[in-house]
Parts: C-alpha cells; sequence; structure tokens
C-alpha cells in the first residue's frame, strides 16, 4: 500500500523452522504472521535458501515480497522497509539462486500474475531483465572479468572459474535485489547488486555490431522505454511503457 497506509506487514515462511523465521523476521523488523487470516498483501513470504519452486510459488502470489533465506546480517532490511513504504514489490535472491534459476523468466511470470506486465511487453522487459541480471551477478557480486562467450576456447575454463567463485559463501551470499512497480503509465524495474559498481560513462557499445558479448546495456536501452544506472553503477533501473 503507498505510504504504508495502515497495513500492518507480517513475515511467513512454512517451509522454514520457527527459530529461523524467527531470526529473520527479527532482522527485517517484522514480526512472523500469527497462523490466522491475513490478505496475502500484507505478507513477506520467506523462502528457504535455494527453494527454487518455493520462490516461484510466491512470485505468483499476491505477497508484498519475498527474500530468500540468508545468514544473518545479509538480508535486505532497510531495502524491505522502502519497498513496502512505496508499495513496491521487493524480490531478494542470493547470488547463487539468482545466477542458477532463471531468475529473469521466473520474475516475469510473476509480474504477468499480478497484473503488473502485459504480455505485449514480456519479451522486451524479460530480455533487458535477463542483461542486467548476467551483470549484477558476474559483474557485480562475483567480481568477474569476461563473458561466457567471449572467447569459445576458454569456455570450460570460465565455467571452472564461475563455479569456484559461487563456491565461495561471501561472493555467493551477496544479494540481487529485484523491485518492480508502476508509475506514471510505465512499469519499471530495478535490479540491484552489492559488487564494486562501475562508471556507465565508461561503457561504450561493442565496435562490432556482431559481437556475442559485451552488448548488455545496449541490449537494455534499446528494449527498454529507459535505462538509468544509479549507486555507482550498482543499480539498473529499465522503465517499459505500459
Amino acid at each position: 500500500m503507498k505510504g504504508g497506509g495502515k497495513m500492518e506487514f507480517q513475515v511467513a515462511g512454512e517451509t522454514l523452522d520457527r527459530a529461523e523465521q524467527a531470526r529473520m523476521a527479527a532482522e527485517l523488523g517484522l514480526p512472523v504472521a500469527d497462523g490466522g487470516p491475513h490478505a496475502e498483501a500484507a505478507i513477506v513470504r520467506l523462502v528457504a535458501e535455494g527453494a527454487a519452486v518455493d520462490l516461484m510459488a510466491a512470485l505468483r502470489s499476491g505477497c508484498a515480497a519475498v527474500i530468500e533465506q540468508g545468514p544473518a546480517g545479509t538480508l535486505p532490511t532497510e531495502k524491505l522497509k522502502t519497498a513496502l513504504a512505496d508499495g513496491h514489490l521487493l524480490v531478494s535472491l542470493t547470488t547463487r539462486l539468482a545466477w542458477t534459476l532463471d531468475t529473469a523468466a521466473q520474475f516475469c511470470e510473476g509480474l504477468l500474475a499480478r497484473g503488473l506486465l502485459p504480455v505485449t511487453v514480456r519479451h522486451d522487459a524479460e530480455l533487458s531483465l535477463h542483461e542486467a541480471i548476467i551483470n549484477a551477478v558476474l559483474h557485480g557480486n562475483l567480481a568477474m572479468g569476461g563473458s561466457l562467450v567471449d572467447d569459445p576456447s576458454q569456455f570450460d575454463a570460465f565455467c571452472q572459474r564461475l563455479t569456484a567463485t559461487l563456491a565461495d559463501p561471501d561472493r555467493a551470499n551477496r544479494r540481487i535485489d529485484l523491485s518492480a512497480w508502476l508509475e506514471n503509465g510505465h512499469l519499471h524495474i530495478r535490479i540491484a547488486d552489492q559488487g564494486g559498481g562501475y562508471d556507465p560513462d565508461s561503457i561504450r557499445p561493442p565496435v562490432n555490431v556482431e559481437a556475442k558479448s559485451g552488448r548488455g546495456l545496449e541490449i537494455m536501452r534499446v528494449m527498454s522505454a529507459g535505462l538509468t544506472v544509479s549507486d555507482g553503477g550498482r543499480t539498473a533501473t529499465l522503465a517499459f511503457a505500459v
């Protein structure tokens, strides 16, 4: 609800044990749902680490936010507070799940189910979001240079390095936060990472128009109605006319 209103938000995570629900609820600053009848729009869904099926179900529900389990001190407390106050959907994932799940497709399915994303905009939104998530994971949270398709002869070596980097708890437990809202005839989708950032003005379109990598920002600019990069390159906000 815009401005928070009188809605009292609570967290619910049926697949988590009571102690873990309580721990996450305390970190997020919200009470655990008491089991009584509550509007789904007032529920922040907690899903167990790596629980892709539960995550997909939560995305398609009408809950206010979806937060994947993470170690103490890593949850998006302030971002959740802001999203709930502004009436924005927030989905917060660990880097590991954001990479292994087909996150762009699943997030768009959730937006469709919620009536936020018209079918006619689905292709452009999903492609743009896919590129943004790749950038946020590989170049942001994992701080990996290069690309899966830069050099086919180095594909196996790159995949091995990616697997090793994802095995590092510090990198894998960094968050990828996705938020979405409707405003002024546009759907806005924000993608935020916890990497070192970059200067967007330093990125130029690839000289080779047939290049298989280095085109992420250009694709987002072309496929959306607007792209804004902020927070030192850690946040990209896409707009789509709806």
